[in-house]
C-alpha cells in the first residue's frame, strides 16, 4: 500500500482497521511497521517515515518487531495520552489524515478539540476480511441457561427508540448470538437498529439461526442506504461508532450513558454459572499442561501442547492470542512471537496468559509462571515471583472496591522494586465478557469508579525487567455482596515462594488457595 503525502501532510495509521470490526492483524499499520500489539498509533510523514507512539506495555515488543524498517519508535509514558503527544509532535497548520473506519467518533471529537491549528481530513481504507471463513459463517444463539436473559427481555430493558449499535461484543450479547469463525473472538461482523422494542433490524451476512417476528434480518450492503434515509433522529454511543458510521446519520444523538454497557457488564447468575464451570476447565489446562513441561520443548511447541489441552478441557478456541514466554522473552508483556528457536531449559520460567472461548462465548483469562526445575530456582526469580504474589494476595483480599485504590495497593508492594530495573507499567486489571477485555471496571489508577456486584474482571499485577524476565499472576474474579471470589483457582509455584518474605496474614491466605484444589481431589 502507498500512500503520496505532500509537504506537511501526515496521515495517522491505526493498530484497527475497522472500528466495528477490530481485528488488527490486517490492519496497514501491522503490514507496513510489523508492529502487531493490539494497541498502537502510526502517523506517516511525506518522507514515508513512520512513527509509532506505544504504552508501556509495548515498548520492547515495538521495538523488536520494527527493527530494520523506518520506523521511528516513541515510547509514551503512562501519565501523557497519545493525544498529548501528537500536540508537540504535529507542526501547526499541518493536515493530519485520520482513518474514518477505524476512528471513533468520540476520538475524532477530541483530536478536534486539542489539535486547533491541525486540519483533519478523513480518508478510507480497505478492509482485509481475509481473517473470516466465508464458506462457514455460522453463527449459533446462546442457550437461556447460560445467558440467563433473552433477546426481548434485553432490548425492553434498553428502552430507547431508533438507537444505531455498531459495536460487535455489544450487538452479540443484547442478541444472544455468537461466532468462533473469526481468531480469538465470539463476535461476527454486523450492524444493529433497535427502532423500538418491537421491530429490531439486524444487518448482517451470515446465517442466523433463529426466526423472532421482531427481528428483521437484511443484509449488510443494505445497511448504509438504510441509516442515510432515516431522516429522525438517530441514537447511538459517540465512544464506539466510527467517524464513517456517524457520518451517514442526519440527526445524530449522543447516548452518554450507554444502558448495553451495564447490562453487559453486571453478569447474571446464569452467565456466573457459566464462568465457574468454564475456569475450572481452564485451571484444569493449567495442570495438564504443566505435567507436560520438560526442558527441550520451544515456545512453539509449548503453546501446541497448551491449546490441544484446552481443545480437550471442551475450548472450542482461544479467547486471545496466547502469550508464552521463556526466561528473558517474559519481559515482553504481550509477547506472542512463540520462536521455534527459543528452547526451554532447566532453570527457565515460563510466563503463560492465556484463555478460551466455551459453549457460551464468554470470555476467560488467567496468567501463571511455571518453573522448568533445576535444583533450586534462583534468587532473584523467587524475590520477584513472591513479590508479585504479595501483591496479588493482599489485593484479592483487600475490602477495597474502588479501581484506582486497587491499583494503588498494588504499586505499594511493587513500586519498590524499580531500583534493581523491575517496573510495573500496566494497569491491575480489566472487565471480562464477551472480549477478555470488557469495560467497566477497569483497575487503573486513571479511572476512580466502584466495582459492583456481579462484574467480572482480572488482577493482574506483574514486575518486568527488560533482558532479565518477568512475572505476571492474573486471576479472574466476581463480586458477590461486596467481597471478591475468585473464579481461577490454579495454584501458585511452590519452588518460586520465598515465604521468609511472607508475613504470617499472607501464609494464611496462601496456604488456603493452595489447598483449595486438594480438598476438591480428596
Amino acid at each position: 500500500m502507498v500512500y503520496k503525502l505532500k509537504n506537511n501532510e501526515y496521515l495517522l495509521l491505526k493498530s484497527k482497521d475497522d472500528y466495528s470490526f477490530e481485528h488488527y492483524k490486517t490492519s496497514p499499520l501491522s503490514k507496513i511497521t510489523g508492529f502487531i500489539g493490539t494497541a498502537g498509533e502510526g502517523i506517516l510523514d511525506f518522507n514515508n517515515h513512520i512513527t509509532l507512539f506505544v504504552d508501556p506495555r509495548y515498548h520492547i515488543q515495538a521495538d523488536i518487531q520494527t527493527k530494520g524498517k523506518d520506523v521511528s519508535v516513541v515510547k509514551m509514558n503512562s501519565q501523557f495520552s497519545f493525544i498529548d503527544y501528537l500536540k508537540n509532535f504535529l507542526p501547526p497548520n499541518s493536515i493530519l489524515y485520520i482513518p474514518e473506519q477505524s476512528t471513533s467518533r468520540l476520538f475524532y471529537l477530541k483530536l478536534k478539540e486539542n489539535l486547533k491549528n491541525i486540519t483533519l481530513k478523513p480518508y478510507r481504507t480497505e478492509i482485509d476480511n481475509s481473517s473470516i471463513d466465508n464458506d462457514k459463517k455460522e453463527v449459533f444463539e446462546v442457550e437461556k441457561n447460560i445467558a440467563g436473559t433473552c433477546q426481548k427481555e434485553k432490548i425492553d430493558k434498553i428502552k430507547i427508540d431508533n438507537f444505531l449499535i455498531t459495536n460487535l461484543e455489544h450487538i452479540a450479547y443484547i442478541l444472544n448470538l455468537r461466532s468462533f469463525k473469526t481468531k480469538n473472538t465470539s463476535t461476527f461482523r454486523a450492524k444493529l437498529f433497535i427502532k423500538n422494542k418491537d421491530e429490531v433490524i439486524l444487518f448482517c451476512d451470515y446465517k442466523i439461526p433463529f426466526k423472532y417476528d421482531f427481528i428483521k434480518i437484511k443484509p449488510i450492503k443494505s445497511y448504509e442506504k438504510f441509516i442515510k434515509s432515516i431522516d429522525s433522529e438517530i441514537y447511538t454511543d459517540f465512544s464506539t461508532i466510527s467517524f464513517y458510521d456517524f457520518n451517514l446519520i442526519k440527526k445524530p444523538v449522543e447516548i452518554k450513558k450507554n444502558p448495553v454497557v451495564k447490562m453487559a457488564s453486571i453478569k447474571n447468575k446464569a452467565e456466573i454459572n457459566h464462568y465457574i464451570d468454564s475456569f475450572k476447565r481452564l485451571d484444569g489446562t493449567l495442570f495438564s499442561f504443566r505435567e507436560r513441561i520438560k526442558e527441550g520443548l520451544s515456545e512453539f511447541e509449548l503453546n501446541k501442547i497448551f491449546e490441544k489441552e484446552l481443545k480437550k478441557e471442551g475450548a472450542i478456541t482461544t479467547s486471545f492470542k496466547t502469550i508464552l514466554a521463556i526466561g528473558e522473552n517474559s519481559s515482553i508483556i504481550h509477547y506472542t512471537n512463540l520462536s521455534k528457536d527459543k528452547i526451554l531449559k532447566k532453570g527457565d520460567i515460563i510466563l503463560l496468559d492465556c484463555g478460551g472461548y466455551y459453549g457460551g462465548g464468554y470470555a476467560t483469562d488467567i496468567t501463571r509462571v511455571f518453573w522448568c526445575k533445576d535444583k533450586k530456582a534462583s534468587c532473584e526469580i523467587k524475590k520477584i515471583y513472591t513479590a508479585v504474589l504479595k501483591a496479588q494476595l493482599n489485593v484479592y483480599h483487600s475490602d477495597l472496591l474502588m479501581t484506582d485504590e486497587l491499583h494503588n495497593l498494588a504499586v505499594k508492594y511493587l513500586k519498590k522494586y524499580e531500583k534493581e530495573g523491575f517496573y510495573f507499567p500496566h494497569g491491575l486489571g480489566h472487565g471480562i465478557g464477551i472480549p477478555v477485555h470488557q469495560a467497566p471496571p477497569t483497575l487503573t489508577n486513571k479511572i476512580r469508579l466502584k466495582i459492583k456486584n456481579n462484574n467480572v474482571f482480572s488482577i493482574e499485577p506483574g514486575l518486568y525487567k527488560e533482558g532479565s524476565f518477568g512475572i505476571r499472576l492474573e486471576n479472574c474474579v466476581y463480586l458477590k455482596q461486596n467481597k471478591k471470589i475468585s473464579l481461577s483457582r490454579f495454584p501458585y509455584e511452590e519452588d518460586l515462594i520465598d515465604y521468609d518474605m511472607l508475613n504470617k496474614t499472607e501464609i494464611k491466605y496462601l496456604d488456603e488457595w493452595q489447598k483449595y484444589y486438594q480438598k476438591g481431589l480428596n
